[in-house]
């Protein structure tokens, strides 16, 4: 399993602005190599998509749980390191996050088998009242393999 190391978003419908922790050099990431076995491309999906799910059960803990110790969470209200202050943070921000559905959709994904870093498009619903677009962003996570894991 491969774990978060960094994370960096643009919330467009949020107006929160956030510089990405991966170069991206314009378009650039879309001719990265990709030398990810696909064992270990599943598994990355399923962290991405496990950090969704996560955000929508608002299981912070949980999703703190993907980081590693020195991983970094960038958001627009600070950044966080480690699991516990990733969960701690997202537990400040449960206002802006909460009762929303998160999809990353369109992943790009390059590295190998010590390194990834993914390029996705996220799309933010309402999920209470309705499924009301809240906004979208584009994250870029930096994912490490240690220990094989």
């Amino acid at each position: 399993m491969f774990k978060s190391v960094s994370i960096g978003l643009l919330l467009l419908g949020l107006g929160i602005s956030v510089p990405v922790t991966a170069q991206t050099n314009g378009n650039s990431y879309l001719q990265e190599a990709n030398q990810l076995t696909p064992q270990d491309e599943q598994a990355i999906r399923q962290v991405i998509a496990r950090l969704n799910h996560a955000l929508d059960a608002e299981d912070y803990s949980l999703y703190g749980s993907f980081f590693a110790d020195d991983g970094v969470f960038v958001s627009g209200f600070g950044d966080a390191v480690g699991p516990g202050n990733v969960a701690k943070a997202l537990e400040q921000v449960r206002p802006f996050i909460s009762n929303r559905r998160h999809s990353a959709s369109n992943l790009v994904i390059s590295g190998d088998s010590e390194q990834a870093i993914v390029t996705s498009y996220l799309i933010v619903f309402e999920r209470v009242s309705s499924l009301e677009y809240v906004g979208s962003a584009v994250n870029v996570d930096t994912l490490e393999k240690r220990d094989g894991v």
